[in-house]
């Protein structure tokens, strides 16, 4: 009874290490750090037109930035280290960070460096704050412990690797493992995230009675487009709305499931697709259905990689 007790738990512990440390997964990174970081610096670049909201001239006075936070959100760090006259020159600084990140040409102390002014300019206005920026610096930050750049990167072109590379075989190993991890971290972070959401929702009344996407849709502030002719038709929002719960709260069970996975995937691109046409929150769509792809197969992501490469004559990097 004992040894087979033991026997237990050492096939536990190994299953849990292959699944922890042995994952490189360089080319689902390599892909979403391009697609993260391309629309972290699209969200910037558009930032920069209203950068004195973030400034000496903000809305928010300094000493109160972080007190506007609701208390379950408000951080206990200051994170905005710079003067408020220095904004400007800082937020230049973090467009070309996340530009550099997004070809490749970065490193883990850049990237966690950009994570830093990325969460400085968040926490100075937090008026200004997007869901897509949210969720964009949470996966920043995991992405600064992964080997991202080592696959659809500048770098490679312009930095080839030299064949007498004197690194030694177990600092590979130990970077992979580390990358292994935060990769894991961020597939388990996005399905807490949906479940959390999807339990959060049934907490509302209009959750429960179907009349949640209807309170949005038929919102002019909301909806570009409007949509009050699906009055007429009151079952589309009922269905629209429970499904949305059981998408978010099932989403960890079918990322689990090698199944009904892909199906779960293309539901899920769908559903934001919607969400970003129709409320006009694209950058936000963007930023989520990017984390599928840490649920693809790596053979998937180059296939299609390659085919894009071949298909618009892309140098292949």
């Amino acid at each position: 009874m004992q040894a087979r007790i033991k026997k237990n738990v050492g096939d536990v512990r190994s299953a849990l290490d292959q699944f922890l440390f042995e994952k490189s997964a360089q080319e689902q990174l390599g892909v979403y750090r391009f697609i993260l970081c391309a629309t972290l610096f699209y969200i910037a670049c558009f930032r920069q037109m209203n950068i004195d909201f973030l400034g000496v001239e903000s809305m928010i006075p300094r000493d109160a930035a972080l007190n506007i936070f609701p208390d379950f959100y408000r951080p206990y760090i200051q994170w905005f280290f710079w003067p408020d006259a220095w904004v400007a020159y800082v937020h230049l600084l973090l467009i070309t960070l996340l530009g550099l990140a997004a070809l490749g040409l970065t490193s883990r102390p850049l990237m966690l460096l950009t994570w830093i002014i990325h969460q400085g300019v968040l926490n100075r206005n937090y008026s200004m704050l997007f869901g897509a920026d949210t969720i964009g610096g949470l996966f920043l930050f995991y992405l600064s412990f992964t080997n991202c750049t080592s696959y659809f990167s500048l770098k490679n072109v312009l930095f080839k690797k030299n064949k007498n590379d004197c690194s030694s075989k177990s600092d590979v190993n130990h970077n992979i493992s580390i990358s292994s991890v935060f990769f894991r971290l961020m597939q388990i972070q996005l399905c807490i995230i949906y479940m959390y959401t999807g339990f959060e929702k049934l907490k509302g009344t209009t959750w429960w009675d179907g009349t949640a996407l209807w309170t949005v849709f038929a919102n002019p502030q909301f909806s570009q487009f409007d949509l009050k002719f699906l009055s007429r038709v009151p079952v589309f929002f009922a269905v629209g709305t429970f499904l949305s719960i059981l998408f978010e709260v099932y989403f960890p069970v079918m990322m689990i499931n090698k199944n009904y996975r892909k199906y779960w995937l293309i539901a899920g691109v769908m559903f934001h697709l919607g969400i970003g046409i129709l409320l006009d929150l694209m950058t936000f769509s963007v930023v989520m259905t990017s984390t599928y792809i840490l649920f693809l197969q790596a053979d998937t992501v180059s296939s299609t990689v390659n085919y894009l490469v071949g298909r618009f004559k892309i140098a292949k990097i």
